[in-house]
């Protein structure tokens, strides 16, 4: 096989595993601390929109990033208000954010770029490494940072304390909702960053394709840690650019060849049935003082 084409299966590789890395790192937080987050689908839907809309607005691809990080923490904010302060069904509230998310880019999309289903194109983007997305390499940095502040922090042994015992951490002064606050908010962030690889240079409605609901798969095979969830993440970007690149050689019906990534999501939730194991308080709401 010729070098060429194995540098660029995995340098596209990087690039289309990232908005899935990325938002494998929130749902890690998240989660860690307690909550369960199905919402991460529609988190990286808005946040799609928001980061084409803040660069062209603003003329900066940093102030984009800016905005749909900002946009992130609106939107985790409303799952966290709904689930630890009023105490809703983190299902529910994860069902109903994703199903708002589309009715709220599309609103968006009209009353701003006067077309409901795709937005204008943004000149400002990241600069481009090996023909990709220079900020997919920032997945990396990421990733060990978010190692450290989960396993090497005080910060980190809170949010794992919260999301195994509550009761223990509240009798130990830990604001409990404060620190799942925090674990939502950080999801939100998360998902702003998912954006900037997902695709910059423009918003088009159902872009996202079910990368959060994979990104909730790549945490479950990564066993609730930032390096498992990004290798498990890696693992269905580099099998999606696999298909992206290799489809047309494969003597099977396309259709079959662009199920490979969703397919290989199931037979992983599959396999990993009952052999992972969640936090202990992974979806239990909490009440200070019962």
């Amino acid at each position: 096989m010729d070098l060429s084409i194995v540098v660029n299966f995995l340098f596209k590789g990087l690039e289309i595993s990232g908005p899935i890395a990325f938002a494998a790192l929130g749902a890690v937080f998240c989660e860690r601390s307690g909550v369960i987050n199905i919402a991460l689908e529609g988190f990286m839907a808005v946040t799609a929109f928001t980061i084409v809309w803040g660069s062209i607005a603003f003329q900066s691809i940093w102030m984009g990033l800016l905005v749909a990080i900002i946009t992130g923490v609106i939107m985790s904010l409303i799952h966290a208000v709904a689930t630890i302060t009023y105490k809703v069904n983190q299902i529910v509230s994860g069902v109903a954010i994703n199903i708002m998310a589309i009715g709220i880019g599309r609103f968006l999309s009209q009353n701003i770029f006067n077309q409901e289903t795709q937005s204008q194109l943004n000149p400002y983007l990241f600069p481009t490494i090996f023909h990709i997305n220079s900020f997919a390499f920032a997945l990396i940095p990421i990733t060990a940072i978010c190692w450290f502040v989960l396993y090497k922090t005080r910060f980190g042994l809170r949010l794992r304390a919260v999301g195994e015992n509550p009761e223990a951490a509240d009798t130990l002064g830990i604001n409990v909702h404060l620190m799942r606050y925090t674990g939502v908010i950080l999801s939100g962030v998360m998902c702003g960053l998912a954006a900037a690889v997902l695709y910059p240079a423009k918003w088009i409605n159902g872009m996202t394709g079910g990368r959060g609901f994979i990104a909730l798969a790549a945490m479950i095979f990564g066993r609730w840690h930032p390096v498992g969830a990004v290798l498990a993440a890696l693992l269905f970007g580099y099998a999606d650019t696999f298909r992206i690149m290799f489809e047309t050689k494969i003597p099977i019906p396309s259709q079959f060849v662009q199920m490979l990534p969703y397919v290989l999501a199931i037979l992983v939730l599959v396999g990993m049935m009952g052999k992972a194991k969640p936090p202990a308080a992974d979806g239990i709401p909490y009440e200070p003082g019962e």
